[in-house]
């Protein structure tokens, strides 16, 4: 699509004295070697016709095998632009294609001679309607229910307390010069993605939102117009709530999460300390099994290769799982501690986890080091029984 969509824009570009609508447009073009393979790519999709320049009676088609004899002549063409995907002759193409969702980030709009592909062009209009569509978006996502039929689309929101109340999303080009003061819809994101009390911020701006709705309108033109006006409204009732009126949420929910830590930590702690004893009765077993007279070399050589079976799955399978653990933890940790940092309130979590960070994972990551020394100890030990045994019993053969 991409080669195509360039090749339609370059022709369209270089025609004189062109002729333009939804459809087609026409116009008079001079064949060279630099734009030659555009119109070959074009007439191998039938996007084109290219016809001679002269009377009428003399007039005829030229087709892709006897382009190159018309290098250095003008011709007539005429580019079916309703073939080419992504290409719209007006702002209102665009808009009737891409209302309520940018279908491709490629696209070409003749109107304005704007051509996304171009990433240096700045165009203020294409601004205005990348901020129009990130806020239907942001209010899909606050929805809790939405009419989407054709080119009309609908947004529901409800408060238990309340009746429904609904967006009927509707603009026009000339509506979209009022999205240009639009501003603060990816910190909303960002703050309703977040760990903590994310579902009461959310809960909190559609809040704003259904009281902004009642006392003046639903209109989806009004609510972009006043969208400053909403903003405030929610940062003053955030304002409140972390002021004390729902902060007991934001403190049961870092509990939660922090004796998520808690546990993962202590889960750490149960394995390693496991192990630690576990690791050396396996070995001790399978060396209660040798034969030490050295008379079943053949059992001998079966423990061996258990031992070294075990060893394996100790060290690249069992002690590696805890090491990754270990390390997922300390980065939950930096995390939650990042999240909380500006809570005053939620110190006490902060200075609890940080000590759990410098003294109880240290001691884990020591007590992973004396596990992995004993481990090769023993299966040393266990290696060295073996060719002991078979040295010694070798002598007498």
């Amino acid at each position: 699509m991409g080669k195509l969509l360039n090749s339609a824009v370059a022709v369209k570009r270089l025609i004189d004295l062109k002729v333009s609508d939804s459809i087609s447009t026409t116009g008079f073009l001079v064949i060279t070697t630099t734009n030659i393979e555009y119109i070959e790519l074009l007439l191998d999709n039938e996007i084109v016709e290219v016809l001679t320049v002269g009377e009428p009676d003399d007039i005829k088609n030229i087709f892709k095998e006897d382009i190159n004899d018309f290098i250095g002549v003008q011709v007539y063409l005429e580019i079916r632009i309703g073939r080419v995907n992504c290409y719209f002759e007006t702002v209102n193409d665009f808009l009737n294609g891409n209302k309520f969702k940018l279908k491709s980030e490629l696209f070409y709009i003749a109107e304005n001679d704007y051509y996304s592909h171009e990433s240096t062009v700045v165009n203020e209009l294409v601004n205005n309607y990348c901020k129009n569509i990130e806020l239907i978006d942001f209010l899909n996502s606050l929805s809790h229910s939405q009419h989407h039929i054709g080119n009309q689309l609908k947004y529901y929101f409800y408060r238990i307390s309340n009746n429904i109340v609904e967006i009927d999303i509707k603009y026009s080009e000339n509506d979209l010069i009022f999205f240009s003061d639009l501003q603060g819809l990816q910190e909303l994101k960002n703050e309703f993605s977040g760990a903590i009390s994310h579902k009461d911020k959310k809960e909190l701006f559609i809040n704003e939102l259904v009281n902004f709705i009642e006392s003046n309108s639903s209109d989806y033109l009004t609510i972009v117009k006043n969208w400053n006006t909403i903003l405030s409204s929610y940062n003053r009732s955030y304002k409140l709530y972390l002021a004390g009126f729902s902060f007991e949420k934001i403190k049961t929910a870092s509990n939660e999460h922090f004796q998520k830590l808690l546990n993962s930590i202590y889960d750490s702690i149960s394995k390693v300390s496991g192990y630690i004893f576990g690791i050396p009765i396996g070995f001790i077993l399978l060396l209660n099994y040798f034969d030490y007279t050295g008379s079943l070399i053949f059992k001998n050589i079966v423990i061996l290769i258990l031992s070294i079976l075990f060893f394996v799955l100790i060290w690249f399978i069992l002690l590696r799982n805890i090491k990754e653990s270990i390390e997922a933890i300390e980065t939950d940790i930096d995390d939650f501690i990042k999240l909380i940092n500006t809570v005053p309130v939620l110190n006490p979590y902060k200075e609890k986890l940080e000590s759990l960070k410098t003294d109880s994972i240290k001691k884990q990551r020591n007590k992973l080091l004396i596990v992995k020394g004993v481990t090769i100890s023993i299966f040393a030990l266990t290696v060295i029984v073996f060719f002991f045994i078979f040295f010694d019993v070798s002598v007498y053969l």
